[in-house]
Parts: structure tokens; C-alpha cells; sequence
């Protein structure tokens, strides 16, 4: 009977553990599958160095604010270029405008327009764009099976050099954009993705943008305005609507966040939050000048260390390589950025031997009166501009001095404002009418750039400093012509 007993208990042990228990194959069906890598850029149009979090007064960007606190944003961040069509294909090659061909704004198609106008056999190509033997970060990302989708507009050139699996004209409405964010994560199935994820404020007219969403105005007489421009009533009244573009923006980076969230793929992508090129205002957009180029930056994602503030000198041209290394995918021997990987992760505190970062302007567009061509310097403090045709007169670009069809008031404001804030319209002046071959500033005291050191000689050994790494980087990136008009313009190959 013990025997009986024994045996009785034993058996009922060993069917409980069978059933507890499964196969090696049922325990493989069950392991979590890994998510692919992604990569998502969100890229405002036109907007400076303005986020609540960075200290402008007046106005808010929560999204921009709380996600910097997720991964690291940098205080040094700047365009390759002030002018959107050579940025965004300075982005997309790693490289120069001078060195990839596009120096200059171009026309290309919409993005509702057929998969014709971005093929091959496209009619309506602009004579400038990047060399065809320079490899894109899309073209990379094709080939290595990646679903590539784009918002609001295209403005990269020639078409064909920049593949995406989708396009969508979602451009400034936050409820949308989770949509289209969303129809494009669903879109990718299995295949990881990256989605440009473009904004069109606060890019101007700012008043289509404010008439559909007034909630997002701030008030005029609470923002600052910046030392550059007259602190007048119809300057804060322009300014107000800037600013109310940002917090536009800022939401609906918010909305493509949260669908990223909600979609499960925030933790397994590289997100980079930033803008095109600076404020769109005279002095800072197509110009030198560190208003047109300096911009909001933050990372996050897999391994990027959060809450982390970075001083490093970064630029635009760092984004492509920065992507490559995430993915661990080969860098074309084109690019000229540096990956800024082992900055977001801890590992260094800068990008490995750099110390200085450059941009330059050509023309904003194809009229010459437009062209003034300039190259930069700057060290994290001292910030030198070569402008190469100087005293040359310049027209400004329409949507930074025209009320019709931009609905700009800050160029009539600083032009009212002749006798009441005299150097705010000196500035403008001398914009216009020509400036000096060389432009020294002190960024710690001067962030405005409004006093001229390059004649000053206690600044004598640094001016000299800045022109030979000036002169060494134009010669190391091909930069032998003065005026980019003269470079011979690319072949199409269709």
C-alpha cells in the first residue's frame, strides 16, 4: 500500500509538471520578437534658436522642452546654410552645399505631384542640385530595405537623388500628423523605417498659419524681441506671430511623438528634433549670420543618455553620418559630417577632433541681385564671417521683406523705425547695401552680433586664428571658387 502510494504521488507530480512544461520549439514561438531600428527626423521649417527650455520668455514649446529631457539637447547646433533647399540636401548628403553642388534654392516638386515628377524622366528639373555620384542618406536607406516616407515638402534636388517609399502634405495640423504618422508606421510592416517628418511653420506667410490656429498666439506685449530688430508695436506684432508659429510646431512635433509612442516604436528609434535653418527674419535667413543658422537640437533614443545638456559643436552635416553609425550601416566616403554617436551616448564629450564648425550662403535664389556669397567660422565663442564679395549691394528675398503674398511687417517695422532705434535700421543698411570682407563677434557677450571686432587688434591673434582654419577647411572641402555662380553646374544623368 506505502508502494501504491508512493507511486500515485509521483505520478501526479510529473503530470503537473508536464503540463506546466513545453517544448523547446513552443518556448522559441513565444520569444519576443525584436523590433528593428528606425529612424525618425523631425525638422522644422525656419524656426532659430527659440524653445522655452533654451530661455526665450513669452512663448512655450512643451514637446521640444520634455523631450530634450528624454535624451540630450545641444546648445551649439548649427545649419550648414541659411536657405531651406541647400540645407535639406546638406542633411541628405553629409557634405557642404559648396562641395555637393546645391548652393542655392531650387525649384522641385510637391509632394502631391505624381511619381513622375520625382523620377528619372521628370520634365520640371532645376539646372542645380547635388553631383550625381554623391550617394543620399535615402538612397542608403533603400538599398538597405528601409520604408522612407516624407511630410510637407520636398525642396531637394534633382528629384531622383532622394527616394521615399511615401509622401504625404500633412504640414501644420497636430491631429494630422498623428494620423499620417501613424498610417506610415502601419505602412512599414516589418521593414524599419524613417520618416522625414517636416513642419511648415514657422516658415511664413505666418498668418495662414495663425488664422487656422490662433490658440497658439502668445501675447505681444509678453515676448522679447530680440536686440537686432526695433522694439516697436508692429515689430511685436510680427514677432507675436512668429512665436505663435513655434508653438504650432512645437505641437505637432508633439502629436508625431506621442504616435510613436502609442505605436510602440519610440524606444526603438533615433529621433532628431530640430530646424532647418534660423529665424525668418533680415540678418538671420539667408545670411552669415548666427540668427540664420543657429538652431534647437535634441536626440533621443536606444542608449542616448537623458537629461543630458551638450556644448558640443555640431552641425547639420553630422545628421547623415550620426543615422549610418546608429543603424551600422557604411558612411559614403562623400560625407564630410561626423557622427555625433559617441556624444549622445557618454562615451565622448565632442565630436572627435573638431573645433570649430563652419557654414557659408551663396543666394538664397537664382536672382543674382540675391547672391552674397559668405563662409563661417566659429569656435563656441568667437564667430567669424569672410564675406567673399564685399560691399557687393544685396536684394533680400521676398518672403523677408514683402507684405504681399508674405504678409511681412518687419522690414516696413525697421524701416519706420530709422529715427527711434537708428542701429536696428543701420543693420538693415548695411544688409542691403554692402559689407565688410571680414565680421568678427563674441558670441558670450555679443549673441546678437552687433558690435564688430575684426579691426579691433586685442582681437588681432584670434581673427588670425579663425582665418587659417577658415582658409584650411575651404581648401580640404574644395571651396577654391569665390563666387559658386562660376561652378560648372552638374550633369543630369535621367
Amino acid at each position: 500500500m506505502k508502494s501504491f502510494t508512493i507511486r500515485f504521488f509521483v505520478i501526479i507530480i510529473f503530470a503537473i509538471f508536464c503540463v506546466n512544461c513545453k517544448s523547446p520549439k513552443e518556448v522559441s514561438d513565444k520569444k519576443e520578437v525584436k523590433k528593428p531600428l528606425n529612424v525618425v527626423l523631425i525638422l522644422m521649417d525656419d524656426q532659430g534658436y527659440d524653445t522655452s527650455i533654451d530661455g526665450v520668455k513669452g512663448i512655450e514649446t512643451p514637446n521640444f522642452d520634455s523631450f530634450s529631457k528624454e535624451g540630450m539637447r545641444f546648445t551649439n547646433a548649427y545649419a550648414a546654410v541659411p536657405s531651406c533647399s541647400p540645407s535639406r540636401s546638406s542633411i541628405s548628403t553629409g557634405m557642404y552645399p559648396h562641395a555637393n553642388g546645391h548652393w542655392r534654392n531650387t525649384i522641385t516638386p510637391s509632394l502631391s505631384d505624381g511619381d513622375e515628377a520625382f523620377g528619372r524622366n521628370a520634365n520640371r528639373v532645376d539646372k542645380v542640385g547635388i553631383h550625381e555620384y554623391i550617394k543620399t542618406l535615402q538612397e542608403v536607406l533603400q538599398e538597405n530595405g528601409f520604408f522612407t516616407a516624407i511630410t510637407q515638402k520636398f525642396h531637394m534636388s534633382p528629384p531622383w537623388k532622394f527616394p521615399y517609399s511615401d509622401r504625404n502634405t500633412v504640414h501644420n495640423d497636430p491631429e494630422k500628423y498623428k494620423e499620417v504618422i501613424a498610417d506610415f508606421v502601419d505602412k512599414s510592416g516589418d521593414k524599419p523605417f524613417f520618416f522625414q517628418a517636416n513642419i511648415s511653420p514657422p516658415h511664413r506667410n505666418f498668418d495662414k498659419h495663425m488664422n487656422k490656429f490662433p490658440e497658439y498666439m502668445p501675447d505681444p506685449n509678453q515676448i522679447v524681441v530680440p536686440d537686432y530688430l526695433p522694439d516697436t508695436p508692429l515689430m511685436r506684432e510680427d514677432l507675436s506671430k512668429y512665436y505663435g508659429c513655434v508653438q504650432l510646431a512645437d505641437a505637432c512635433a508633439g502629436a508625431i511623438i506621442e504616435t510613436l509612442k502609442r505605436k510602440g516604436e519610440f524606444d526603438n528609434t533615433l529621433i532628431i528634433f530640430t530646424s532647418d535653418q534660423g529665424q525668418p527674419y533680415h540678418r538671420a535667413k539667408a545670411s552669415a549670420y548666427a540668427e540664420g543658422l543657429h538652431v534647437p537640437y535634441a536626440v533621443a533614443g536606444p542608449n542616448v543618455i537623458k537629461g543630458q545638456i551638450s556644448e558640443a559643436l555640431i552641425s547639420h552635416i553630422d545628421i547623415m553620418p550620426t543615422i549610418l553609425n546608429f543603424l551600422s550601416l557604411p558612411i559614403p566616403e562623400t560625407v564630410q559630417g561626423k557622427s555625433i554617436l559617441p556624444v549622445i551616448t557618454g562615451k565622448q564629450n565632442k565630436v572627435t577632433d573638431r573645433n570649430y564648425i563652419f557654414g557659408e550662403h551663396n543666394s538664397h535664389g537664382p536672382d543674382v541681385r540675391e547672391h552674397f556669397p559668405s563662409r563661417v567660422v566659429f569656435d563656441g565663442q568667437f564667430y567669424l564671417i569672410k564675406n567673399l564679395m564685399p560691399n557687393k549691394s544685396y536684394l533680400l528675398p521676398a518672403d523677408l521683406r514683402a507684405y504681399k503674398g508674405w504678409s511681412n511687417r518687419s522690414y516696413e517695422a525697421t524701416v519706420k523705425a530709422k529715427d527711434t532705434h537708428p542701429m536696428q535700421y543701420n543693420l538693415l543698411r548695411t544688409l542691403e547695401k554692402g559689407r565688410p570682407a571680414l565680421e568678427l563677434y563674441n558670441m558670450d557677450n555679443d549673441p546678437y552680433q552687433l558690435v564688430n571686432l575684426a579691426d579691433d587688434q586685442s582681437f588681432k591673434a584670434k581673427k588670425e586664428e579663425l582665418i587659417s582654419a577658415l582658409n584650411k577647411w575651404r581648401k580640404e572641402t574644395g571651396d577654391v571658387v569665390d563666387n559658386p555662380q562660376k561652378i560648372k553646374t552638374r550633369k543630369l544623368t535621367k
